[in-house]
C-alpha cells in the first residue's frame, strides 16, 4: 500500500514537470522600478566628459560672449528676456529652437536680450552648449540684468522627456544629465526671477506645472505628466508641439494663449488621424504673469 502511494506520488510529480513552461500560468512580472537619483534632486550631470582644450576654451567663450551681448533693462520699460535651450543633441530639437527663438523674440520685442543654449546636433556649434551649468549661469546673469519687478522671463525647453517628469539633457559620448521641475523651480527662485512664461516641449513635460505654478507664473507643456508627446524624430523640422504652437499659431498671427488652444486642437487632429494616445498638453495660468505677457505682445506690435 505504502509503495503504491509512493509511486503515486511520484507519477504527479513527473507529470507535472512534463508540463510545458508555456502552459503553466506564470504571473506578470512587476513593472521596472524607477532609476534613483544619484544626484538626490540636484541640476547637474551624471556623465560629464570634459572637451579637449581648446574646444573647452572656444565653448567657455562662446558663453560669456553671447550673455555679455544681451543688452541691460530699461528702467520704467518692460523689457523681455527669452531664454532658449535644445537639450538633446538629435537635430529636430536644436532646428526647433533656433525657429522658435527667432518666432518669440519677433513676437514678443525681445530683440537684444535673447539667448540659445544647444546640446548640438547640426555639425559645427553654433550656440552655447545646454550643459546645466550654462543653464544655471544663463538664468543667473539673465536674472542680474533684468528688474524681477517689472520685466519678464520667457523660457522655452525642447528636448526629451522621462516617466517622472524630467527633461533630459545629451550630448553623445560627452555628457548625460535631467532637468527635474523641482530643479527648474529652484534655480528660478534662487535668481530671484518673478514674472515668466515656463513652455516646456518633451514628454511627459506635464510634470512641470505644479512646481512652477504661482500668480506670476504661466506654464505651456507639450504633453500632460503621464502622456508622451510626438514628433521628435531627428529628421523633422518641429515636434507636433513645436509646429502646431510655434510654426502655425503664433506664425498666424495669434497671441501665446489663444496660439496654445490653437495648438491644442490642431495636436488632437494629428493624433487622431494617427491612432496616437492623446498627448494631452497642460497649462497653468498665472493672472499676474498675463498682464504682463498681454502687455509685451501689445508693445511688441
Amino acid at each position: 500500500m505504502q509503495a503504491r502511494f509512493v509511486a503515486a506520488i511520484l507519477t504527479v510529480a513527473l507529470l507535472t514537470m512534463a508540463v510545458p513552461v508555456r502552459a503553466q500560468q506564470q504571473p506578470a512580472p512587476p513593472p521596472p522600478a524607477q532609476a534613483p537619483d544619484p544626484l538626490l534632486g540636484q541640476f547637474g550631470a551624471i556623465v560629464e566628459v570634459a572637451p579637449p582644450p581648446p574646444e573647452a576654451a572656444r565653448l567657455a567663450n562662446f558663453l560669456s560672449t553671447s550673455l555679455a551681448a544681451i543688452q541691460p533693462q530699461r528702467h520704467r520699460h518692460q523689457d523681455v528676456y527669452l531664454v532658449v535651450a535644445s537639450l538633446w543633441d538629435d537635430p529636430v530639437f536644436e532646428r526647433e529652437a533656433v525657429q522658435a527663438e527667432a518666432i518669440l523674440r519677433e513676437h514678443l520685442g525681445a530683440e537684444g536680450r535673447s539667448i540659445i543654449l544647444s546640446a548640438g546636433g547640426q555639425g559645427q556649434r553654433q550656440y552655447p552648449s545646454a550643459t546645466p551649468t550654462n543653464i544655471s549661469a544663463t538664468i543667473g546673469h539673465v536674472a542680474s540684468i533684468m528688474d524681477p519687478s517689472e520685466d519678464l522671463f520667457v523660457l522655452f525647453i525642447t528636448s526629451h522627456g522621462t516617466p517622472d517628469g524630467a527633461a533630459s539633457l545629451q550630448e553623445r559620448r560627452r555628457l548625460t544629465a535631467s532637468l527635474r521641475p523641482i530643479s527648474l523651480s529652484a534655480m528660478l527662485s534662487q535668481a530671484n526671477v518673478q514674472n515668466r512664461v515656463v513652455i516646456v516641449s518633451a514628454c511627459f513635460s506635464g510634470a512641470f506645472v505644479p512646481p512652477l505654478q504661482n500668480p506670476n507664473t504661466i506654464v505651456l507643456t507639450a504633453a500632460a505628466a503621464d502622456r508622451t508627446s510626438f514628433g521628435c524624430e531627428p529628421q523633422r523640422d518641429w515636434t507636433y508641439f513645436g509646429d502646431a504652437y510655434f510654426n502655425r499659431a503664433l506664425r498666424s498671427g495669434a497671441s501665446m494663449l489663444e496660439g496654445f488652444e490653437r495648438a491644442k486642437s490642431q495636436i488632437s487632429t494629428w493624433e487622431t488621424e494617427q491612432r496616437l494616445t492623446p498627448s494631452n498638453p497642460q497649462s497653468s495660468i498665472g493672472a499676474n504673469a498675463v498682464a504682463m505677457l498681454q502687455r509685451a505682445e501689445r508693445e511688441a506690435h
